[in-house]
């Protein structure tokens, strides 16, 4: 079959077939269509030329218009055409308008009788269109009605005649003749009806408008009651309806229905006409009482229809009677129920009562009360905290309850007034039913002494039973029945019994803190609660312990939902209010040089605000003395001796977060928070955010008084912020996170929080921790906002925007548990006979792998064996307040008579920063204005260079015993200032006096131990003054620190077996890379470069040469520097806080008997060596060094003779 291109044939449609050929016919008029009269036909002809019109008029000739403009004028001559078709077609509508109003409603079709309304309604509408009216229709509308007063017309008797002559007279009239009167008629009306819309406007005396009040019916009244026609005819009067009595016959009640009907419906008309009458008849003294008259129609309707519903109930009951009858049913009558005699009624049931009003299920509880005479003063202030208004709440839930959770807000009193509850009960009171003493813990040292104070100042004449004790103070004695104290030292004392017999109710102070020890607390005092229960069942003189915890914010489901930790969810309470108000104002752009920000802020603040103290927290102590040397220049102060002023590096970071420095290396040099932040601040917003409406008014001192807050500082000097400051300057506290909670410092109402806080970050794999500056939680902002309400109503600046500080801020944060190595909490649970740690109830739970890692580093220390058992050497460690492997370092102490020393080294070490680094030591530099250099600089250089040249002597002066080893450096200093313990030596040598007293405390406190657990050392005495060590000392000491840290060992990355690869040759100690042992990457994979370590530049091996570097080096921990954001700043290395140097062999005597050593095949056999039963020799093999992670050989240490002994089964095994 052929194919033919390009043909195509379209396909016939019958619809345009047909159209087509409608179309033709009515071309040629063979058809012709109906027109349609309506329909508007508008010729493409016409249209076409009105639109060249519009666009003639509207574009005159000779001017350009754009494409776009065009395009408008084109859409606007379209709307305009279409507008004058509708205004053309609405006027032909108008045109032919015809009457509608005798037209009647599709809703009335079918209805054969109309109520009087509508009938004369009716026959006004047709006798004004000019119909002729019927007599019915005449009747209607010529109606005679009574007078108002109800007195008859004269001509009663003539009704009947007038009513035929009216008629017959409106008959004969024409229609024009009735036309005209009818409108002659509405003419006289027209002025009267509606005639209150034309009148003018009635206004009262203040010209405003007087309204009609709308009555509840017949709508407004007017005064000008409206007239109607003249001719009137009777109305016979209605007989009053008969009393219902039934139907006789159905033909009867046919009747009376239809009778009924039409009555209602004239009594309806009736009332309406009525209605209307007396609304439009009244005066304007009648006007007011139209509520009367409404009320007396509603009665009259509600009457109506109480009868109609007689009639209906009475029919229905016919009926049903009828139906009965008919179909043969007999009802039965009313169910009697058969009330027994001896039923008594259920009580009306009552709202529950409280749990507080609740009768007691403990009937064995004695009452027991102690009266405390107090201060009139501190009684008032007393009496205006919320938590006192709670005391009966919480105190029946203490009775009731053996774990009760408080939470209050900040300010409302919990801390101080808790503790008086309790005493007041009879808790502490020895002649009472509880006389185990109240122990109080504070997070903080600071903070429990100060509380200790305030509460003994408000316990009048019982302040002797207060006291506290931290470490390495306290002022508990016999007396003592309320004890303030830091966590830790509860947790030590429930290491010593863990029933804490002594003890009759604890409170856990600042729960949301998340310390390590509050949640060790929490989960060990769950179970003892649990034990004090049963011991109590066993021996009465034993009684329950109470736990209360206290938190301002508390994450609440961590206690309440943990099964683990309470069985049953503990009762809390909810202490609603602070005391005092405090307003939160936020930044309106968040800077990201914070310190600046809070310079400014402070200065505007200080000169604007009314008298009141300010505390500005800030990250730490760099950064305080930074900003306190700034505001003393301007505002004048206090010259503190708390410190260099300058800012601290993160290479040069302490321990303890709160401790930690960073000064340059923080995040002020990111890039802003905000997309648009502005770094010109001021101006009139600035000035007005300091714009408060306060009672006191003016502004405060012109000068300021300045102190810092921070832990590092002397507990005297921390305990000047309570004192009043001198006459005329204003209180300006710079302080950290240590003043975040519990603490009530007089006269502070004005608080500045820079948002951010530094902590200590720790990866659990690779044991490298690093202190970073981030945003703290929201419930720390709260915690710090709520400092400026505890004497009185304050306002808190934050230096942050609320974007931030709902996008960047958590709600909580994180517990410390998962932030810090936990093989000391792994120990002590351990050592209470725990075999399983992950079963351990704690409030949040650690990551698994920590728990791991903890029981690995246990087992290299010898603490606990291979099964997870702790050993005898693991349950003396744990006997002393030490990290595990200072304690490990102190059993090994003993040997070549190195006691002595080694505590003075292990307190060193477990203390916190002893050096003053360098760039805080050394002032800074001021910066050059001029361009020439004056007599002042000069002095000024001079004197820094003094400064640089006696640093430098006094810290080669420490490296006297050994050049080479941090640890015998840190000895050093400690043997000195145990001749010379005074302020003065360590200002001169650069060494902090309050860590130094504290390892002096710290010595004391571990002999003390050892004197008491271990019977070796039960003469042992701890002389005040040591000697210098000997060289075999020296090296046994440096042994000795080695076996604690046996897992933290690096090896220079060049004697590496597989060696990385060097780009250049290094040319400074601290350049030289080392490899650790453990390796950096853990899970995720790092370049090379990363997974090096270099040495610290503090340390004494900075000062070598690169190749003099040891090839060994034990390390206490890894810290890496936070990273500035900057993106040609280079990645930050992880520097080695170095320990000490050893050597191949040493390190392989070291890890003898731990898994971190392998041994290869032997390579000789000492002749002679073999025993007679020929299982053991002695031979020469190769040990291997490595990570039970790592894979490979490991490092290959020298040759070393050990003794194998042969085991069936498994071959030579090393002794």
């Amino acid at each position: 079959m052929s194919r033919v291109e390009g043909f195509f044939v379209p396909r016939q449609r019958k619809r345009k077939v047909l159209d087509r050929q409608r179309a033709q016919k009515r071309r040629a008029g063979e058809g012709e269509e109906a027109v349609d009269s309506n329909a508007i036909e508008i010729t493409q002809v016409e249209a076409e030329r009105k639109r060249a019109q519009l666009r003639e008029e509207l574009q005159p000739d000779g001017v350009k218009v754009s494409g776009k403009k065009a395009k408008r004028l084109e859409k606007y001559i379209d709307s305009k055409l279409k507008k004058d078709e509708n205004r053309e077609l609405l006027a032909k509508l108008a045109a032919n308008k015809i009457d509608t109003s005798l037209f009647s409603s599709s809703r009335s079709l079918g209805q054969t009788k109309q109520t009087k309304k509508e009938a004369l309604s009716r026959a006004f509408q047709e006798k004004n269109a000019g119909i002729p009216l019927d007599r019915k229709t005449a009747e209607l509308l010529y109606e005679r009605r009574r007078l108002a007063n109800g007195t008859p017309p004269e001509d009663e008797e003539s009704d009947a005649s007038v009513d035929d002559q009216n008629f017959e007279a409106v008959k004969a009239q024409p229609k024009t003749a009735v036309a005209e009167e009818l409108s002659v008629s509405a003419q006289g009306t027209s002025n009267i009806i509606g005639s209150g819309l034309k009148r003018p406007l009635e206004v009262d005396d203040c010209g405003r408008p007087v309204l009609a009040k709308r009555q509840k019916r017949g709508g407004v009244k007017t005064k000008h009651p409206p007239t109607y026609p003249t001719a009137v005819v009777l109305r016979p009067a209605t007989p009053a309806a008969d009393e219902w009595n039934g139907f006789s016959s159905g033909e009867d009640l046919d009747e009376a229905s239809d009778a009924n009907s039409n009555d209602d419906s004239a009594e309806e008309s009736e009332d309406g006409d009525q209605g209307s009458e007396s609304d439009s008849d009244g005066s304007p003294e009648e006007m007011s009482e139209g509520d009367d008259d409404s009320d007396g129609e509603e009665s009259r309707d509600e009457d109506s229809k109480e009868r109609s519903k007689e009639r209906s109930s009475a029919f229905k009951a016919w009926a049903h009677q009828q139906r009965n009858e008919a179909l043969g049913y007999q009802p039965s009558g009313p169910m009697v129920l058969d009330i027994p005699t001896n039923f008594t009624p259920r009580p009306l049931e009552q709202d529950p009562l409280p749990e507080e009003l609740l009768p007691t299920t403990n009937l064995n509880r004695k009452s027991h009360a102690v009266v405390v005479t107090r201060d009139p003063e501190i009684q008032e202030v007393r009496l205006r905290l919320p938590v006192v208004a709670e005391e009966q709440k919480i105190m029946e839930a203490i009775h009731d309850n053996d774990v009760v959770v408080v939470c209050g807000a900040t300010g409302s009193g919990k801390t101080t007034q808790v503790p008086q509850f309790l005493f007041e009960a009879g808790y502490g009171d020895p002649s009472g039913p509880t006389p185990g003493m109240i122990g109080v813990t504070q997070p903080r040292r600071v903070a429990a002494v100060s509380m200790s104070k305030r509460v003994a100042q408000e316990m009048g004449d019982y302040s002797k039973v207060v006291a506290y004790q931290i470490r390495f103070e306290g002022t508990v004695d016999p007396n003592t029945a309320m004890k303030f104290m830091t966590d830790g030292v509860l947790l030590r004392e429930a290491a010593m019994d863990i029933a804490l017999r002594k003890y009759s109710a604890i409170i856990i102070d600042e729960a949301h803190e998340r310390s390590v020890n509050t949640d060790i607390l929490i989960a060990m005092l769950s179970r003892v609660v649990k034990l004090r229960a049963d011991l109590e069942k066993e021996d009465p003189n034993v009684k329950r312990l109470k736990l209360i915890i206290m938190s301002a914010t508390l994450r609440i489901e961590d206690l309440t939902q943990n099964q683990a930790l309470f069985s049953a969810p503990p009762r809390v309470i909810e202490v609603e209010g602070r005391e005092h108000s405090v307003t939160v104002h936020f930044s309106r752009k968040t800077q990201h040089d914070y310190v600046e920000e809070a310079f400014r802020k402070i200065c505007r603040g200080h000169r604007k605000l009314p008298p009141g103290g300010f505390l500005v927290f800030l990250t730490g102590q760099g950064e305080i003395n930074q900003l306190s040397k700034r505001l003393r220049q301007v505002f004048g102060g206090p010259n503190s001796g708390a410190g260099p002023k300058v800012r601290l590096s993160a290479s040069e970071a302490p321990i303890e977060a709160e401790d930690i420095d960073f000064g340059d290396l923080d995040d002020r040099n990111i890039a802003d928070m905000d997309d648009d932040v502005e770094f010109d601040s001021g101006g009139e917003e600035d000035e007005a955010e300091f714009d408060i409406e306060d009672e006191e008014s003016g502004t405060g001192p012109l000068r300021m008084y300045i102190l810092p807050l921070f832990s590092l500082l002397p507990t005297k000097e921390q305990l000047k912020v309570f004192e009043p400051p001198p006459d005329g300057s204003r209180l300006v506290i710079l302080a950290t996170n240590v003043a975040e909670t519990s603490l009530t410092i007089p006269g502070i109402k004005y608080v500045f929080d820079c948002g951010r806080s530094k902590e200590r970050r720790y990866d659990p794999v690779s044991g490298v921790q690093s202190f970073e500056i981030g945003w703290i939680s929201k419930a720390s902002a709260k915690q710090r906002a709520g400092r400026a309400g505890r004497t009185g109503p304050g306002h808190c600046w934050r230096l942050y925007s609320s974007a931030v500080y709902e996008r960047d801020f958590q709600e909580f944060s994180d517990p410390e548990l998962l932030r810090m190595p936990i093989e000391g909490v792994v120990l002590q649970l351990k050592s209470m006979n725990l075999q399983h740690v992950i079963n351990f109830p704690f409030p949040t739970p650690p990551d698994r792998q920590s728990l791991i890692k903890a029981e690995k580093l246990l087992a290299y220390l010898s603490a606990i064996s291979s099964s997870g058992q702790v050993t005898p050497i693991g349950s003396t460690m744990s006997i002393f307040p030490l990290s595990p492997r200072f304690a490990r370092i102190l059993l090994v102490g003993h040997l070549h008579d190195c006691l002595p020393y080694t505590i003075a080294l292990v307190a060193g070490l477990s203390a916190g920063e002893i050096y003053i680094p360098e760039n805080q030591a050394i002032p800074a530099a001021a910066e050059q204005t001029e361009e020439y250099r004056t007599n002042e600089d000069v002095i000024a250089e001079d004197r820094r260079a003094k400064i640089r040249r006696a640093f430098g002597r006094a810290h080669k002066n420490f490296c006297f015993l050994d050049d080479r080893s941090d640890a015998i450096k840190l000895l050093q200093v400690v043997g000195e200032f145990a001749h010379e313990p005074t302020e003065e030596w360590c200002e001169s040598h650069f060494v902090r006096f309050k860590v130094l007293k504290e390892i002096k405390q710290l010595q004391h406190q571990i002999a003390d131990l050892l004197r008491t657990n271990i019977p070796a050392f039960a003469s042992f005495g701890l002389s005040e003054k040591l000697d210098p060590p000997s060289p075999k000392q020296v090296q046994a000491l440096k042994q000795m620190v080695a076996a604690g840290f046996i897992d933290q060992v690096a090896i220079r990355a060049d004697k590496a077996p597989q060696p990385p690869e060097m780009y250049r040759k290094p040319r400074r100690a601290i350049d030289v890379p080392y490899l650790p042992l453990i390796p950096l990457e853990g899970e995720q994979k790092l370049d090379p470069a990363d997974r090096l370590v270099y040495i610290h530049p503090s340390s004494p091996l900075a000062h070598l040469t690169a190749e003099e570097c040891p090839d060994y080096v034990v390390y206490a921990y890894l810290q890496r520097a936070g990273n500035t954001g900057a993106q040609d700043e280079k990645k930050p290395k992880t520097r080695m806080h170095a320990l000490t140097d050893l050597s191949a062999g040493q390190l392989a005597a070291l890890a003898k008997g731990t898994p971190l050593i392998s041994y290869g095949k032997p390579i000789k056999e000492v002749k002679g060596s073999e025993g007679t039963d020929g299982k053991t020799r002695e031979v020469w093999v190769i040990p291997y060094l490595r990570a039970e992670t790592g894979g490979g050989m490991g490092w290959p240490l020298p040759a070393r003779k050990v003794t194998q002994r042969k085991v069936p089964g498994k071959g030579w095994i090393v002794e």
